[in-house]
């Protein structure tokens, strides 16, 4: 790890004291001066000395926020935080859903590493991740500024503002640059690989929203289960559900343990579940309707062209279907109708008053792939090679269970990059995580430090073989794999510890 070093003029004055209220008022000055810097298209609103605190456990830091107008109509949001004891790396940190993340939470772990932490609010200054009227000014008139920061300038400029922040407080510039995002900060650091590949060294990207098929998939789920009553499950038929698709497929893997390590093995059949007759118990079966319903969305749907429209969901998952499709009294069309079926409303049609029920894949596919939406918010680029030619390293990794945007999609992304930039194999990696549901949660293990296999494989040129993770309040530990490989159980030791099992294919 680099040489961790104080802002500049403070170090020099250590040199001369040991007296340390010298040197902390150094460091408030230095942070206090940035306030007059000169950054181009960036308006410092202000600069303030934050000491440690043992509550949030973040380390002392100086702490900058910044407006970022790089076009009329453009207001970026910025937050700087720059640790005393600075590592000499900058982290990007993502956001999600619609919302980006100036939060401290999610700069304490960087800043506890010692990085200068590098974080925006993707153009818009709401929080709420299901917060989508930015991108309109009016019914029918799309806010196109604001559509072009949230799909991809404002991480571009709030990093290159960032490091030249960072440079005036520290006296010299970062020596690595690092983004670590999932979901939403997925797709904001595959927007970062492909269209500014000097900005970062290496990216970590956790389940990707880069694509059209996130948002019609979220569309057609939820029409799934509610375009007639009669379609929709039961809360109770989830655990219904789940328990016969792993008494059909946990054995698989050779572990009874309640995750499949590779749900693309598994082919348990609805039917299995069918109510016998019409006075049997609607909680203990499915009427014809609902097997329906659980043999679409695990089987996707495709156009009459037979491209994808909606990515298959992988048997395993079923846990976060209440919550995600089948809906709650409070959220009766489930959190997907609001989370990712508003770009439709907003991004596509501008039109508030858009029905998600009436999309038809047919008809309206092109209009997700098209237009402001295709331009901007889109990430698919498989031509990644300026990146990879300047040693850039891009980690992805997508729990195996996740119910928002596919591992199937993520999984082509990563064949799409092999097949265009043969170099890519030395640069990219792909972790898939058995039984984890949407950037975590889930049956399956979700702790990992991919940001330390990251500086290892950008630093000492040692690509991640795997990473250990585990999961809180539970003993269960299992490698994480690089694709296509998978944990397998070597037949001996405990079950619960990522020792007993080795990387392999399928």
């Amino acid at each position: 790890m680099a040489q961790r070093s104080l802002p500049f003029g403070v170090s020099e004055l250590v040199l001369l004291s040991f007296i340390v209220v010298p040197r902390v008022a150094s460091a408030q000055d230095a942070c206090q001066g940035l306030t007059a810097a000169s950054i181009p298209q960036a308006t410092i609103v202000a600069a303030t000395s934050v000491p440690a605190n043992a509550t949030t456990k973040a380390p002392a830091f100086c702490e900058v926020r910044a407006t970022l107008s790089p076009a009329p109509g453009s207001q970026i949001g910025a937050v700087y935080r720059l640790p005393l004891d600075w590592n000499g790396k900058v982290l990007g940190v993502g956001g999600g859903g619609s919302a980006g993340n100036v939060t401290l939470q999610g700069a304490v772990e960087g800043l506890s590493r010692g990085y200068a932490v590098i974080q925006n609010d993707l153009g818009h200054a709401s929080t709420n991740g299901t917060d989508w009227s930015f991108a309109i000014t009016a019914p029918g008139k799309p806010n196109v500024e604001a559509v072009i920061d949230f799909g991809h300038r404002a991480t571009h400029e709030a990093t290159v503002a960032g490091k030249a922040v960072v440079s005036r407080f520290y006296g010299r510039p970062a020596q690595r640059s690092y983004w670590e995002g999932c979901s939403t900060g997925g797709r904001q650091g595959l927007a970062e690989v492909q269209r500014y590949p000097e900005d970062y060294d290496g990216v970590i990207a956790g389940a990707p929203v880069y694509s059209p098929l996130v948002y019609a998939n979220a569309m057609l789920r939820v029409q799934a289960f509610h375009a007639r009553p009669e379609s929709n499950l039961r809360p109770d038929h989830v655990p219904l559900i789940q328990k016969a698709v792993l008494a059909s497929c946990d054995a698989q893997d050779g572990v009874v343990d309640g995750i499949l390590t590779d749900p693309r093995a598994c082919r348990w059949d609805p039917t299995e579940l069918a109510c016998g007759s019409t006075s049997a118990d609607p909680a203990s079966c499915l009427a014809p309707a609902q097997v329906d319903t659980v043999r679409r969305i695990y089987g996707g749907v495709k156009t009459k062209d037979g491209k994808d429209a909606a990515m298959p969901l992988m048997r395993g998952g079923e846990s976060d279907w209440v919550r995600r499709m089948i809906g709650t009294p409070d959220l009766p069309r489930g959190v997907n109708s609001i989370l990712a079926a508003p770009v439709m409303t907003y991004m596509v049609k501008a039109d508030p008053s858009y029905d998600i029920m009436t999309f038809d894949p047919e008809r309206d596919m092109a209009s997700l792939s098209t237009g402001l939406v295709g331009q901007h918010l889109h990430q698919q680029q498989a031509d990644i090679s300026a990146f990879v030619k300047r040693g850039g390293k891009l980690l992805l990794w997508h729990g195996f269970n996740d119910p928002g945007p596919s591992p199937l999609s993520t999984i082509e992304y990563f064949e799409g990059v092999q097949a265009r930039v043969p170099a890519s194999r030395d640069a990219v990696r792909l972790f898939l995580a058995p039984g984890v549901l949407h950037c975590g949660g889930g049956a399956g293990p979700d702790r990992f430090d991919a940001l330390t296999a990251l500086e290892r494989w950008v630093e000492q040129g040692a690509p991640p073989a795997s990473m250990v993770a585990t999961k809180a309040n539970s003993p269960i530990s299992r490698p994480l794999c690089p694709y296509p490989q998978l944990p397998r159980y070597t037949g001996t030791g405990d079950t619960n510890d990522a020792s007993s099992f080795a990387c392999a294919a399928p």
